[in-house]
């Protein structure tokens, strides 16, 4: 491969180290990993090249570097909640939820140098002023479902004019107020927030005031204008600032997420939400069963994906549930028995022991082997490598919906505050219980992050009040703002740095990794995991580190 000056390039190797000087004795600047982006600066020497790599400029073996981006898939620490960042083989950007907090836009901020973006209108920028910018463009959101701990730290991303949205999906299900003009006497509602009217068939009810259309969604924003509700606010902000915006409800019959279907190199399946064609008052609409509650139903109507790459498959879920996972494994597996229930009654046989009767055996073999086919069946469609924990670890989930994953690796995202102890213990077991092969990996925001035993309260007392007596000293207010964000960067770093667990593949090669708490020196900063493909059993396995 000729190497061409200023050209990108990237990391080909599990990991490399940047040297000061061509030479692997030389002195350790930075350890990259399988994927990192660089800048080849021109320079030759023997088996080395010269390159510029995440603020350092040096050496690396000529042999790490590859001109074809892999798929990045970054779940970033955004405290409680769920937020994940992907980047394409085609360098195309999806994020799927942003938490509750700004931590996703810090996240944002720091990888794509937002906060040094200068853009016409934005921060006293004028068309007249050099290097200016468009606003950098975020090609897909998705919102998994209108819970706070997933969609209103896109607040902090829609109100900020540097980024720029196009296209966001979502489950179908909009909180908003009561609108009396609208309500259908023959349409039931939840008392709390309003997630539009259901009906009811016989022994099902259904939401019928579920989204699809994009004019639909910007209908109703503008309905409910001055409605306070967080969601109907995060999406006016959207709106706001991206009139044009599309919106699309993701429904399971769609079979793809937009062009990423089966011709594509990166297929992304719609897995759920499920709907059901229902007839009402002369209309058909393909609707959401009621699972129960407002929140069981909205959560366990979550968009969920998986993902192809080459052999590796991903699967991508939000805050299912028990209910919502008996629906889907009904829907896939084709069978009207519920696995929770399954899993009760044999769980009650196996309690009594040696005392079951001849009766209770026979019932026994066949609740096993009733779960037994719907794993059998499931694992068709919902069988991957590595999964997204639903739920941020809930104690709300099924073991044999597990069992249908079979995953090598759950990422659980949670973070400190939260009033459910996310993620729960008997979660953490199931997900080592029903993982595949002999050592199952389990990742965690919240465990990766950092945070000193003891803080040196004195030492950050300091840089306080040094940061506070330069803003006094500053003679500008764009020397002022230079201080600012500076401190404001070093925030945004700190969510990059520490917590976040990134998936780097091209669908051969498959790497998770985390940034040490403590890195033992520069040539080590990560914790590294392989998964290798195995040709003779067709599956990926974890190359277990001794």
């Amino acid at each position: 491969m000729n190497l061409v000056a200023g050209k990108s390039y990237f990391v080909g190797d599990k990991s490399t180290v940047v040297r000061k000087e061509a030479s692997k004795s030389s002195e350790a600047l930075n350890q990259l990993i399988y994927g990192d982006w660089l800048m080849f600066k021109g320079g030759i020497d023997g088996g080395w090249a010269q390159i510029y790599s995440r603020g350092n400029l040096g050496w690396i073996p000529k042999s790490a570097i590859q001109e074809e981006r892999v798929l990045e898939v970054n779940f970033v620490d955004i405290g409680i909640g769920d937020g994940c960042h992907i980047v394409t083989p085609d360098d195309e950007i999806i994020l799927i939820d942003a938490g509750q907090t700004n931590n996703m836009s810090r996240f944002l901020n720091w990888r794509y140098n937002l906060r040094k973006r200068k853009v016409v209108g934005v921060d006293g920028v004028t068309a007249s002023d050099s290097n200016t910018r468009p606003p950098f463009e975020i090609d897909y959101v998705v919102i998994s479902h209108p819970d706070k701990d997933h969609y209103y730290g896109f607040k902090y991303l829609f109100e900020n004019k540097k980024l720029a949205f196009n296209k966001v999906f979502h489950n179908g299900i909009l909180e908003r107020p009561r609108h009396a003009a609208s309500e259908n006497p023959n349409l039931h509602y939840y008392s709390s927030e309003d997630l539009g009217g259901w009906v009811v068939l016989g022994k099902k009810k259904y939401l019928w005031d579920t989204i699809r259309e994009s004019q639909e969604m910007h209908d109703l924003i503008d309905l409910h204008s001055s409605s306070r509700k967080d969601y109907l606010s995060t999406l006016r902000a959207l709106k706001e600032n991206n009139p044009n915006v599309v919106f699309k409800g993701l429904k399971e019959s769609d079979k793809y997420f937009e062009k990423f279907d089966d011709s594509h190199n990166m297929p992304i399946q719609i897995l759920g939400p499920v709907t059901e064609p229902v007839d009402f008052e002369g209309s058909t609409k393909d609707c959401l069963y009621r699972l129960g509650s407002e929140g069981e139903t909205k959560n366990g109507h979550s968009v969920i994906f998986r993902l192809h790459l080459g052999k590796l498959k991903v699967f991508l879920g939000g805050d299912l549930n028990t209910d919502s996972e008996d629906y889907l494994l009904k829907f896939y597996a084709e069978t009207d028995k519920e696995a929770s229930d399954l899993e009760h009654d044999i769980a009650e046989i196996e309690e009594k022991g040696h005392s079951i009767t001849t009766d209770e055996a026979q019932e026994l073999a066949e609740h096993r082997s009733d779960l037994e086919n719907i794993i059998i069946k499931a694992r068709k469609h919902f069988q991957v490598d590595i999964a997204k924990a639903c739920h941020h670890g809930s104690h709300h989930f099924s073991e044999t919906f597990l069992q249908c994953l079979n995953s090598i690796a759950t990422v659980v995202s949670s973070g400190d505050g939260d009033s459910y102890a996310h993620p729960r213990p008997d979660a953490l077991g199931s997900f080592g219980k029903y993982g595949r092969g002999t050592r199952p990996l389990i990742f965690s925001t919240e465990i990766g992050r950092s945070t000193n035993e003891f803080t040196h309260v004195i030492d950050y007392l300091e840089e306080i009040r040094k940061y506070e007596e330069d803003l006094k000293n500053a003679t500008s207010s764009g020397d002022k703002k230079e201080i600012e964000d500076k401190l404001e960067g070093r925030k945004d770093s700190n969510v990059a740095t520490y917590g976040m667990i990134t998936l780097r593949t091209d669908g051969e090669k498959v790497f998770l990794a985390q940034k040490l708490e403590a890195p033992r020196k520069k040539s080590e900063k990560w914790d590294i995991h392989e998964l290798a493909y195995n040709n003779e059993l067709n599956e990926f396995q974890y190359v277990i580190k001794h």
